[in-house]
């Protein structure tokens, strides 16, 4: 007799496809309207939505299953897991690609002499300058996009386990009413 599983165990092999798809589709968002201004405010919610999308495929594939806001949080956690390893892909390769060059220096450089110009603090603005120097060697750089990436990649599995658990809240049980 097979070994069954209890009703609130994910079944992983049929919910890694799903979380997939939806970290994709959050990742390719994310990296490709990162460039405008305020659609790039939207990526919290892309995330939420992966979480949640994660979760209804996995509904989808496994119908009848209740889904609670935990196993949800898991679905989406794994959909962050997996846009974050895309989105990362897609940074690295771009940065390397495009930006490694006196670009994006430049467009860092003035940044830096925006936030040192609004600063009249004189302590305040040679530790900036100082921090922007340090970043302008390659060990500051590298270690400057690590940063990036551990962020990102915090946001990418706290929002989408969120969004996970949010959506199974909404329709991660089927309610009968009598």
């Amino acid at each position: 007799m097979p070994y069954a599983l209890p009703d609130n165990a994910i079944r992983w092999d049929l919910a890694w496809q799903g979380a997939l798809l939806a970290g994709a589709g959050a990742a390719v968002l994310s990296a490709i309207l990162s460039a405008i201004p305020l659609v790039s405010l939207g990526c919290c919610l892309w995330m939420l939505g992966a979480g949640a999308l994660a979760v209804a495929l996995y509904q989808r594939r496994v119908p009848g299953t209740p889904i609670t806001p935990g196993m949800g949080m898991k679905l989406g956690a794994l959909a962050g897991v997996f846009g974050f390893a895309i989105n990362a892909l897609m940074t690295t390769l771009s940065f390397v690609a495009f930006r490694s060059g006196s670009n994006f220096r430049r467009a860092l450089q003035e940044q830096m002499d925006k936030q040192i110009g609004n600063s009249s603090d004189p302590k305040a603005q040679e530790i900036m300058r100082q921090m922007f120097d340090w970043i302008n060697t390659p060990q500051g750089m590298a270690t400057f996009m690590v940063l990036i990436l551990v962020v990102l990649a915090i946001m990418f599995v706290v929002f989408t386990a969120a969004g996970g658990a949010l959506g199974a809240s909404m329709f991660g049980r089927r309610r009968e009413f009598r």
